[in-house]
């Protein structure tokens, strides 16, 4: 974690996300971590937090003109062979310094990091004139973004920047080339 970070911060970003981790939320079953978050935004001090009616999470803080959204989906893909995993699916555990656990880096890990980084912009003075949204959206790994779509029309929010916090092996990615579901009968 970033040496900018007091010890304290970095202990409360690294337990949320353990946290985060352990909370089964599979595509379709996210309510308990969608909760969760709403009540962690609740108690970091976010000036508002919406459950939309698709049952995404999203915080606001700050209030200007200059909108951003950092976007986290908190559904992970089923477990299936949990006996054969070396460090159970769910523990949240770190080992050798590094968070394991489905979900633990697609995507939980961001969803934290962007939780504490809004609140620690405005600490920091950082958000005259600007407004943060972040969002925990559902489904992203059935649906692939239709529900960050729903929440942004729900909400009429209109973000000058968005960020989706997907892993990208630390390089930036520009754009989504398209994507096709099908299902074979």
């Amino acid at each position: 974690m970033s040496p900018s970070l007091s010890p304290d911060v970095q202990q409360a970003l690294l337990a949320f996300a353990q946290d985060l981790v352990k909370i089964k939320s599979y595509s379709g079953q996210e309510k308990e971590i969608i909760h969760f978050v709403e009540q962690k935004m609740l108690a970091l001090g976010y000036d508002e937090v919406v459950i939309d009616a698709m049952g995404n999470v999203v915080g606001r803080i700050g209030d200007g003109a200059k909108s951003i959204l950092f976007d986290s989906h908190v559904d992970t893909v089923e477990v299936n062979d949990a006996d054969e995993w070396q460090i159970p699916p769910f523990s949240g555990a770190i080992v050798d310094g590094r968070l394991h656990g489905r979900g633990s880096v697609d995507m939980k890990s961001a969803a934290a990091a962007s939780i504490h980084a809004a609140v620690i912009a405005r600490q920091r003075g950082l958000l005259e004139g600007k407004t943060v949204y972040v969002s925990c959206t559902v489904m992203e790994e059935d649906c692939d973004g239709e529900n960050l779509k729903h929440l942004l029309a729900e909400l009429s929010l209109r973000p000058n920047y968005v960020i989706i916090c997907e892993p990208s092996g630390n390089r930036i990615a520009l754009g989504h080339k398209g994507k096709a579901q099908v299902a074979i009968t």
